[in-house]
């Protein structure tokens, strides 16, 4: 079974969860999680932990993917929790779904870090500075009133966006150094999915502008790419 961890803001996910094979793939979301969710969770043993996901009774060995839309759940998705309680509850919820992915020994396209469920997790002055030590190049920026700006970036300036799923980088007719920094970001982040967005104004020279672990899972060719690296030993 793949397990997909969303939210109920992403149409997308509950399509393609439906569009596999019944028992195939189950669907995750805070809004639903009293009722899709339960475990008998053996922190000693937690390969004879029992679950139930969406009805579907299982042993955590019987999860082969895992895939996160969300770097975490928020207070306002827990609507049956009293408002009073519900921040207390995500933060317990988030915890013990960040322990759970974790644990599990299948492959995830984006393995949860200390900071999220979704991967990537570090801030941009701590990605930019592994980029630097890479020789990858990076679009200069400033912080103002905690937004970004890009002082540098003109007017005809275009941003191209590469991903990589797995070995496969998914735009193949992207230039050579591009698919190189991507291949080089993924693997020193290990991380089996990863987008990289570049800004460039001739074609020829491209910075790196941002970057994100979280699956565009709308793309048809992104989803089959991401079962074929579960699929694949």
């Amino acid at each position: 079974m793949i397990l997909v961890i969303s939210n109920i803001i992403n149409e997308d996910a509950p399509a393609w969860v439906n569009s596999f094979p019944a028992g195939a793939a189950s669907l995750i979301t805070a809004s639903d999680f009293h009722l899709s969710f339960k475990a008998g969770i053996f922190v000693n043993d937690f390969s004879s932990s029992s679950l139930t996901l969406n009805g579907t009774i299982l042993k955590p060995r019987d999860i082969s993917g895992i895939i996160v839309t969300v770097t975490g759940f928020l207070p306002i998705e827990f609507y049956y929790i009293d408002p009073s309680d519900r921040e207390y509850v995500c933060i317990e919820v988030n915890s013990f779904v960040n322990y759970f992915l974790s644990e599990l020994k299948c492959k995830k396209m984006n393995p949860p870090t200390r900071r999220s469920l979704a991967g990537l997790s570090f801030q941009k002055i701590e990605w930019v500075k592994i980029a630097h030590n890479l020789n990858i190049p990076v679009m200069p920026f400033l912080i103002r009133n905690g937004k970004y700006e890009y002082p540098e970036k003109k007017r005809e300036s275009k941003v191209i966006s590469c991903t990589i799923i797995g070995d496969r980088v998914m735009e193949s007719d992207t230039t050579d150094s591009i698919q190189k920094y991507v291949r080089m970001l993924a693997k020193t982040f290990s991380l089996p999915y990863l987008t990289c967005h570049f800004l460039t104004e001739n074609n020829r020279t491209f910075h790196l502008m941002d970057i994100s672990s979280i699956p565009d899972i709308s793309n048809p060719l992104y989803r089959q790419a991401m079962i074929n690296y579960f699929q694949n030993p």
